[in-house]
């Protein structure tokens, strides 16, 4: 009888691991069975995702508040499909709130779950692991640091690797890169519409600076282009093309430098050895919070690989600047150097070859991860 596994990812992100996580395991086993919610590439592999991602994909305290209705019916209608399908494993993707809760509703069921990407309570209420403990059987992590830190506090942990490591090590590297700036802020509405009008503004002010620069946004889709285009359009003489999907990789691997929101998209300029400066600008009210229990000094992945929580750290990469602290004169000034100076440029490319050492793993992330899951799912299999 085909094994049936509830499987849920509560942001794109997610969507992406927990595709490549299917894609192996279907491979390996060809009559899984997959109910849950996921976006494209989990649907590509088999799963009727039980309603859009899009439903879940919510961050930040003042724009969870409004949606948390919302969510709350989708927690009960996937509980009501784990009640009628009967899983004999639960895989839960990020969106630590989203899957904690989840992961509460389910634990009456008695079967193994599958935690994939660490929520990072080693950063604040690091009291949570202990209840992680009573939820999650086992935990997936994408950080090598994290491994070792939740295996400590007694919960079975297993470093994975990013599947960003695999994916860009087969991307062309130019010789010479273009006097390019990359501009990444964001995917989601709110994070555009805080970071864009200042990408654009710093953008504007070191083409003043350097005429012969040129820039390029890099966006994960058209949607978020068209909101772009809203919030601060761009004339056809500034310079600017667009790239959005997965062409981002190259144009990342020709740019000379990039501004970032920080998020994954740290990590993969990273791996492609592009320097850049980083910034984040969030709702005051989730800033305030944020402050207050937050425990790490860095909110940049590539900072943080090099710098573990409760180790001795071997200095920053990414230059980061929030909130207020994000306005295009700081930004401008901290990304000239990155532009005009090779040796500036050469010194972050330094460090991110220390993070790209430190993120090496034997196989791909989705292979160890299938590798876990595959040992929950065996000894389910009939003699």
């Amino acid at each position: 009888m085909p094994k049936t596994i509830l499987i849920t990812a509560a942001e794109p992100s997610g969507d992406r691991q927990g595709g490549a996580l299917m894609a192996e395991l279907n491979r390996r086993d060809p009559n899984l069975r997959w109910v849950g919610v996921g976006g494209p590439q989990m649907t590509a592999q088999r799963l009727t995702s039980a309603f859009p991602l899009a439903d879940v994909a919510v961050m930040g305290l003042a724009e969870v508040v409004p949606a948390i209705p919302r969510i709350l019916h989708r927690l009960k209608q996937l509980q009501t499909l784990a009640h009628h399908t009967k899983p004999d494993l639960i895989i839960t993707i990020d969106g630590q709130d989203f899957s904690k809760r989840l992961a509460q509703r389910l634990k009456h069921l008695g079967v193994p779950h599958v935690h994939y990407v660490a929520p990072k309570v080693w950063a604040w209420r690091q009291g949570r692991v202990r209840q992680l403990k009573q939820l999650y059987t086992h935990l997936l992590c994408n950080l090598p640091f994290e491994a070792p830190w939740f295996a400590a506090a007694g919960l079975p942990t297993t470093y994975v690797g990013h599947p960003m490591v695999t994916q860009l090590a087969t991307v062309p590297r130019p010789a010479h890169r273009a006097l390019q700036l990359a501009l990444l802020p964001g995917s989601r509405r709110s994070e555009l519409t805080r970071h864009w009008p200042t990408f654009l503004a710093t953008y504007r002010r070191l083409r003043q600076l350097i005429p012969a620069l040129t820039g390029v946004v890099v966006l994960p889709s058209e949607a978020a282009a068209t909101q772009c285009r809203t919030l601060a359009p761009w004339g056809d003489e500034e310079g600017l093309s667009m790239v959005t999907g997965e062409p981002r990789f190259a144009a990342l691997a020709q740019a000379t430098a990039a501004l970032a929101k920080s998020g994954t998209n740290n990590l993969e300029m990273a791996l492609l050895q592009l320097p850049a400066v980083v910034c984040y600008r969030m709702h005051p009210l989730s800033f305030w919070l944020a402050k207050r229990l937050v425990k790490v000094t860095h909110v940049s992945l590539p900072n943080l690989i090099l710098n573990p929580p409760g180790q001795a750290g071997q200095g920053i990469v990414y230059p980061e600047f929030l909130q207020a602290a994000a306005k295009p004169e700081n930004l401008a000034r901290a990304l000239y150097p990155l532009l005009t100076n090779a040796k500036a440029a050469a010194r972050q490319q330094a460090k991110l070859a220390e993070v790209t050492k430190a993120m090496a793993t034997s196989k791909p992330a989705a292979v160890l991860a299938a590798d876990v899951v595959e040992t929950y799912l065996a000894p389910l299999a009939k003699p």
